[in-house]
């Protein structure tokens, strides 16, 4: 639905002509009234019928009770003349920052293909508020975790990544027991596995790494002169699951063999965006995709259990073969404890 401005314009007027008690107004009044100021901004005037329906949604949508007394001579005028639409409460800098912000969302991401659910209900809440629509339950829920102690970092790293400032981070990874410095050039923001991690430069490292959010243990803005990325965030994930990208490893020629049941599913949610099917009978399909074989891949396929089967490469397919050996290893044993207990 696009941003009718003039109908915020035409709400602005009626609300004063409602509140007016030196003057009583009928529909050919508050006509005269909108299309005066509509005339004042440039913009184009409406018709009776218009204005008639405009005093329809604000009484039918928003609530407003007119003084019963005049309703039935066809004048309108607030029961209370305190009252003020809700809708208006934008102040007008801060209102035309929302429609900017509209357009600007509306511009940048009309393209299907490059919709996503949150972008569509950033849109869409935008342009109720701007609507003066009101927005009191509940619709959407998005995935997040309000447990994630990286959250209270979000802010100060996307900051920082906007305005181009480098900063110096602690950072403790599990695997150590004290924190280690580094001065990074933050580039960008990404959530995996409910997760954040921020990929930057490092000066005391070649190439990007990335931090997950809940390891900083603090962050200081530095002066040091900014150092941009040379590489393309649109792309840098192509060719990898999850967030860990390494550019030593090769991409290899993914092969695996999906059941009939499970198939409909990967194929609606690919590994990648090259994935491609080689064949299929009843029972199986066979599917094929290039891809860096990172931890994130293995915990994907080992997530399918026996729906799917590696079948290259072979270094893959005995990664996994391995793990599922461990864990039949694990249970089996389990097994034999409960045996011995009873």
């Amino acid at each position: 639905m696009p941003i009718d401005k003039n109908k915020i314009l035409r709400y602005q007027v009626l609300n004063r002509c409602f509140q007016d008690t030196s003057q009583l107004y009928r529909i050919g009044d508050l006509l005269k009234c909108c299309n005066n100021k509509l005339k004042q901004n440039n913009s184009s005037t409406v018709s009776r019928r218009t204005v008639q329906l405009d005093v329809l949604t604000l009484r039918e949508t928003f609530g407003v009770e007119f003084d019963p007394e005049l309703l039935k001579q066809h004048y309108y005028r607030y029961a209370d003349v305190t009252t003020s639409l809700s809708l208006l409460e934008l102040a007008a800098p801060d209102e035309s920052a929302l429609y900017k912000t509209i357009n600007y969302l509306r511009k940048n991401y009309s393209d299907v293909e490059n919709q996503n659910p949150q972008w569509l209900w950033m849109l869409t809440t935008l342009q109720a508020i701007a609507d003066g629509r009101s927005l009191r339950d509940e619709y959407v829920s998005f995935e997040n975790n309000s447990a994630f102690q990286g959250n209270v970092h979000f802010s100060k790293l996307f900051e920082s990544i906007l305005n181009h400032r480098p900063i110096t981070l602690e950072y403790r990874p599990f695997t150590q027991s004290h924190n280690t410095t580094y001065h990074a050039h933050p580039y960008f923001l990404k959530q995996y596995n409910s997760r954040w991690f921020l990929f930057a430069g490092v000066d005391e490292h070649e190439g990007i790494m990335n931090f997950a959010l809940d390891r900083i243990r603090s962050i200081r803005q530095c002066r040091r002169p900014f150092r941009k990325p040379t590489v393309d965030f649109d792309h840098y994930f192509d060719d990898v699951t999850g967030v860990s990208v390494n550019d030593q490893m090769p991409i290899e020629k993914i092969k695996l063999k999906v059941s009939s049941e499970r198939y409909p599913y990967i194929d609606t949610k690919p590994f990648n965006k090259k994935h491609y099917e080689l064949s299929h009978d009843s029972h199986f399909y066979v599917i094929s995709f290039p891809m860096r074989v990172n931890n994130e891949l293995v915990s994907k396929l080992l997530s399918y259990g026996s729906d799917v089967e590696v079948l290259q490469p072979e270094s893959l397919r005995q990664r996994i073969a391995e793990t599922v050996e461990k864990m039949s290893q694990n249970y089996s044993s389990a097994q034999k404890d409960c045996a011995k207990k009873e």
